[in-house]
């Protein structure tokens, strides 16, 4: 790689970026980066992302990031313009379920403070309707 620095983003959330020491001796920390982050790229990012036969996993191609992961989880350059828009509209990291599952219950507590009891019924439907799929118990790993 050459001596300067690159641009990715991430398409979605779970990429690990490995950690670099900030100084000699110093313990390297990871970072999990969520969909529509974009990210940096330096000389020791990168040397630190090389497998032991000196292959970065940055340098996969599309097919071989499908091949390995299922799905292409990062992209070089900055966020297109459309993940750009989508990222706006539903928050960085909404494709995690941990950060629905939060707002899924942040949700739902704002919603059962309503006093009036027919507001507070539609705004319950309005949190299961919207996230149902994160705060239901075989979503949460209960058995059926």
């Amino acid at each position: 790689m050459p001596d300067s620095i690159r641009i990715f983003h991430v398409r979605t959330s779970g990429l690990t970026l490995p950690g670099v020491p900030s100084a000699p001796g110093s313990t390297p920390t990871g970072r999990v980066l969520r969909r529509g982050e974009e990210f940096e790229v330096t000389p020791e990012l990168y040397e630190a992302t090389k497998d032991r036969n000196g292959v970065s996993w940055l340098d996969m191609t599309d097919e071989e990031k499908m091949e390995r992961f299922g799905e292409i989880k990062f992209a070089e350059g900055p966020a297109p313009v459309d993940l750009a828009a989508e990222v706006d509209s539903v928050g960085v990291g909404a494709d995690d379920e941990g950060v629905m599952y939060r707002r899924g219950i942040a949700a739902r507590e704002y919603a059962r403070a309503i006093s009036d009891p027919a507001e507070r019924a539609k705004a319950l439907k309005e949190v299961q309707a919207k996230y149902g799929h994160v705060l239901s118990p075989r979503a949460q790993g209960a058995a059926s």
